[in-house]
């Protein structure tokens, strides 16, 4: 026996359960966790598809769409929603098209399934988001995606040459 009374045996047997409790423990904190993730099948069954007019388009796998303007230029994008099948889908009312940052403007087309991104004088960049309502009933799926649209400065095309009035010399 030790001087605090509990016998070696005792002390391990105490520290193996407080280890059992703190695996058990951590084990419950990851099947918590693992229970927080998405399912798999819980993605949304509706996304956009763009369509932009003339401009540069970068390549792109998925979303966000990003284009290339001067700052002389806009440039329409349309919507069309599509199922995860590729198939059309319908939207609940009018997607919202909102400036999130940069000096473009946006210009949204009745209906809201084309917009108009018109560059700033200003060379940068300007990301909007499009969100609309994927779920055609009373609840809302809200779905979205961004478009980083990127205003280049539009080099000079002439020297615009001015003379001024003839004088004496």
């Amino acid at each position: 026996m030790n001087h605090h009374g509990h016998d070696e045996d005792d002390l391990a047997k105490a520290v193996n359960g407080l280890a059992r409790a703190v695996h058990n423990g951590f084990k419950a904190v990851a099947l918590a966790i693992e229970g927080l993730k998405p399912v798999p099948d819980s993605k949304p069954k509706v996304h956009f598809d763009f369509e932009v007019g003339s401009a540069t388009l970068k390549e792109r796998q998925q979303m966000p769409l990003a284009i290339s303007i001067s700052n002389e230029q806009k440039v329409t994008v349309t919507i069309t929603p599509k199922t995860n099948a590729g198939k059309p889908a319908k939207l609940d009312g009018a997607p919202a098209w909102t400036v999130v940052s940069g000096d473009s403007t946006v210009v949204v087309a009745d209906g809201g399934l084309s917009a108009s991104l018109v560059s700033s004088d200003n060379p940068g960049d300007t990301t909007y988001l499009v969100e609309a309502d994927a779920d055609l009933g009373e609840g809302v799926e809200t779905i979205q995606d961004t478009i980083t649209l990127t205003v280049i400065g539009a080099n000079a095309a002439n020297l615009g040459l001015a003379a001024g009035t003839p004088e004496l010399k």
